[in-house]
């Protein structure tokens, strides 16, 4: 077959770089989104600067109940100095490195310049692209593949699937695609909101609101305990910020963690050293290393006297401030779901796609790509290389004679 036809469905992150690089390859290629304009995930992440890349990958951190060879295979497909490089030279889109948080950011702050450099990268190919546009079947036909869409039926040798999960939904990720892999007969995880903000449980944490500061909390689910570090934000409703976002899919899957928070980076131990100073005000202690009005409030929770004295500090006070210094059990009834959800966990098991092109082991010539897979890693950049990478390899793929 000399220059396939290709419909990638979906214009997020993956589906951008999919249909750019099935162009490349050769095929005739059309870029169908439901919205009017595309990338809007990219828009509204790293709060509208667009956090492209992670400065380390880390693949031990990605989540996903299939094998995690696969998923190391397709993330490192395309190594994380090359996605740098297609942003800067092929795009024309410098990048600065934010150092405290270890992500990628374009020069100029502005998400936009990413999504805009996209789509122009797309157009520069060949890709024609149809916005404003929803599909609403997708049938497989002798030779290919019957697409119906708001604007009528279209047909394609090759399909990419590229729609997203669920997280977000008004940025236009309504599940589409999911339906139609789950319609194909693939294997599907049940599907979950990660990366959320999580309900506090606690009405006395509502004082709390707007305290923020770098935290470590430690989850345990039966003998499982998984970690996490880095800035938590008390709100109106409950807990943001990283720490709490890379946390919370532990809450959407019907168990019942016990998350513990570390409010600093001292140990019960040094607490211990420092509550043996001579005659020292334990709220001034306390305000060297986190913020004065969460120290005043876990005083009151350990019942401690907001006037007291190291040396005035009963037994029982000194540890029960230690504990909620060092492991405060954090109060949460649930989360802010798919609403406020950064990305969607669980969707097609990795197994179902060859992990090199990512074509269907179910159906040939459709690909799979992105947020639909079973697979999603921490905040910071890490969700956008597997789109990337993901995306890329399924537009290669498909976009071959």
């Amino acid at each position: 077959m000399s220059e396939p036809s290709v419909a990638v469905v979906g214009a997020g992150a993956a589906g951008l770089v999919a249909a750019a690089f099935a162009a490349a390859a050769g095929a005739r290629t059309t870029l169908i989104e439901r919205t009017k304009e595309g990338g809007r995930k990219i828009l509204i992440s790293g709060g509208g600067r667009c956090n492209v890349l992670p400065s380390v990958l880390a693949p031990e951190r990605f989540v996903t109940d299939s094998p995690a060879p696969l998923l190391r295979r397709m993330l490192r497909a395309w190594p994380l100095h090359e996605q740098r490089a297609f942003f800067e030279h092929d795009l024309g889109v410098p990048l600065a490195l934010e150092e405290e948080s270890g992500k990628w950011f374009p020069r100029s702050d502005r998400a936009k310049d990413i999504r805009d450099g996209l789509v122009a990268f797309a157009r520069s190919k060949g890709v024609q692209l149809q916005f404003d546009t929803t599909v609403t079947d997708l049938i497989s036909a002798p030779g290919g593949f019957r697409l119906a869409s708001s604007r009528g039926e279209l047909e394609f040798d090759r399909v990419i699937l590229a729609t997203g999960g669920l997280s977000v939904p008004t940025t236009g990720s309504d599940g589409t695609g999911l339906r139609i892999a789950q319609r194909f007969g693939h294997t599907m995880i049940d599907t979950y909101p990660a990366l959320t903000p999580l309900l506090g449980a606690d009405e006395s944490h509502a004082g709390l609101s707007g305290v923020s500061l770098n935290v470590r909390l430690r989850a345990k689910v039966g003998a499982k305990v998984t970690e996490t570090h880095g800035g938590f934000l008390f709100t109106h409703r409950g807990y943001s910020g990283p720490s709490v976002l890379d946390i919370s899919h532990l809450t959407s899957r019907g168990d019942t963690p016990v998350i513990r928070a570390q409010w600093s980076g001292r140990t019960a131990a040094q607490w211990t050293q420092d509550f043996d100073a001579p005659s020292a005000s334990v709220a001034s202690l306390l305000a060297r290393h986190v913020p004065a009005r969460l120290g005043e409030h876990l005083m009151a929770a350990a019942g401690v006297p907001a006037d007291r004295r190291t040396s005035d500090l009963k037994r029982a006070e000194r540890l029960a401030l230690i504990d909620r210094l060092a492991a405060y059990p954090l109060p949460w009834s649930g989360n802010e779901g798919y609403k406020k959800a950064e990305v969607t966990g669980g969707g097609v098991a990795l197994s179902e796609v060859d992990s090199k092109t990512l074509e269907s082991k179910r159906v040939a010539g459709l690909y799979l790509c992105g947020e639909m897979l079973d697979a999603f890693g921490p905040i910071g950049g890490h969700n956008f290389s597997w789109a990337w990478a993901t995306g890329r390899a399924a537009g290669v793929a498909a976009g071959l004679p």
